[in-house]
């Protein structure tokens, strides 16, 4: 056999397997995924909003019902490559706590959670500068920015959210763009 043709059908071989998978993932990044097990991870997305926002002296995601708001967000107001996303990130989270502790997700302790989604956090943070924006903008936010985004923005505007955990008044007086806050007083929720 000679040399050149064997580097040939090498180069051939491994160039067609890279096109067909990256065809293959475009294919998969690109299509509306299946959004039919969305609300079986209902109690692992409540979960992980109580992770974000526990309950302390104010009510926790739990409380105000951020699960319900998150399964909706992601449903009808998120672009399809988000939504695969953030569907292979709770997979993901089901398999991580299976091989790093054992137990679920809900089984897990606070520090478990809390070490869980630290690692999602560091895994699923964009690159800097413009190869970050880049990379948002070709394939959506990734699944811990999708989760911690609309976690607060559910408890934020949950009535449990803007009237028990955050200074909510109820005729708010004249604008005033800058207010520094007193030590301890509650974020404005008007």
């Amino acid at each position: 056999m000679n040399r050149r043709n064997a580097l040939k059908g090498l180069l051939l071989l491994s160039g067609s397997g890279a096109v067909i998978m990256s065809g293959f993932n475009g294919y998969r990044w690109f299509t509306r995924p299946s959004l039919r097990r969305l609300p079986e991870y209902k109690p692992l997305i409540a979960e992980l909003a109580e992770t974000i926002i526990p309950r302390t002296e104010t009510p926790g995601a739990k409380d105000a019902g951020v699960e319900d708001f998150i399964i909706t967000m992601i449903q009808d107001c998120t672009p399809y490559r988000v939504q695969g996303r953030f569907m292979e990130g709770l997979e993901d989270v089901e398999a991580y706590t299976r091989s790093q502790y054992g137990l679920t997700f809900s089984e897990c302790s606070k520090e478990q959670r809390h070490n869980v989604l630290t690692y999602f956090e560091k895994r699923d943070r964009p690159f800097p500068g413009i190869a970050g924006k880049a990379v948002r903008k070709l394939f959506g936010d990734n699944f811990f920015m999708t989760l911690k985004k609309y976690t607060v923005q559910g408890y934020c505007t949950s009535l449990e959210g803007a009237t028990k955990g955050l200074a909510y008044d109820y005729v708010p007086g004249r604008y005033q763009g800058c207010v520094t806050l007193a030590p301890g007083q509650k974020c404005w929720a008007t």
